[in-house]
């Protein structure tokens, strides 16, 4: 029962009721419009494929395959990158105003901080609130007890260009010269350029929070199990966009 549950509410929910829809129009345009068909067919091949979580893993692997978490970590600083904000307006916890990706990050950062002993630079502006994303990450590590003194905040960033540039303008001012750069394992690569041609220092990438390490289980193949297709399409673009960017701003 429980898995037959699991294949139906795969293909009841969206994206994955795309694909049933997809099969009975091809069906029906099968007499009146081959090549209607064919594309109907074509759909939910690329539905089914596309949100499963197999197929999500193949994209992120490579991604998170890029850098390895250093069995010694040494630096100056920890920079830690924001990876959205939810804004809950009454929270019990300041854990609760912090997206999935910056909640992962942020617990990583901690954890990092008590064993090195390292300051924070928390980078992430409001792109898209009122509030800047290194605020809310600030409070949630002060309520986990990092003192105040240890943290810092850049809080003009809207993207991981500006991360950089403004990351790396505090490092120089502060004298930091071997930043240890956190962020989730799918969005080190693209970090990582970026920085490095910010020119942040020796930076050590840390990645963390990999989603395609996990083991495989049957409702992977099966669409909407995965959707991580989004996050892996954002990351190859953008770093396609940046080196062509400074392939020109050379010329």
């Amino acid at each position: 029962m429980f898995i037959l549950k699991k294949i139906i509410e795969a293909f009841v929910l969206p994206p994955g009721f795309m694909v049933p829809v997809m099969a009975v129009l091809g069906i029906y345009l099968w007499k009146r419009s081959r090549g209607g068909a064919l594309v109907c067919a074509a759909l939910a091949a690329l539905i089914w494929i596309g949100t499963s979580g197999r197929f999500c893993d193949q994209l992120l692997r490579p991604l998170e395959d890029a850098y390895p978490v250093p069995a010694k970590p040494e630096g100056d600083v920890i920079i830690l990158l924001c990876g959205g904000f939810r804004g809950t307006r009454k929270p019990y916890s300041a854990s609760e105003r912090l997206a999935p990706g910056t909640l992962e990050r942020a617990a990583a950062a901690y954890k990092l901080h008590k064993k090195t002993g390292l300051p924070l630079l928390v980078s992430g502006g409001a792109p898209f609130s009122d509030e800047p994303e290194a605020e809310a990450a600030a409070a949630f590590l002060r309520e986990l007890g990092v003192p105040a003194k240890m943290i810092l905040t850049e809080t003009r960033s809207r993207d991981t260009l500006e991360n950089a540039a403004y990351s790396a303008a505090i490092c120089r001012e502060k004298g930091f010269k071997k930043p240890l750069l956190l962020t989730s394992a799918y969005h080190m690569p693209r970090a990582m350029l970026l920085f490095t041609k910010a020119g942040a220092g020796e930076i050590t990438p840390f990645p963390v929070a990999r989603r395609s390490d996990g083991p495989h289980y049957f409702n992977d193949w099966l669409p909407g199990a995965g959707l991580e297709a989004r996050l892996a399409g954002n990351e190859y673009f953008g770093i396609i966009f940046y080196r062509v960017y400074y392939l020109f701003a050379k010329s």
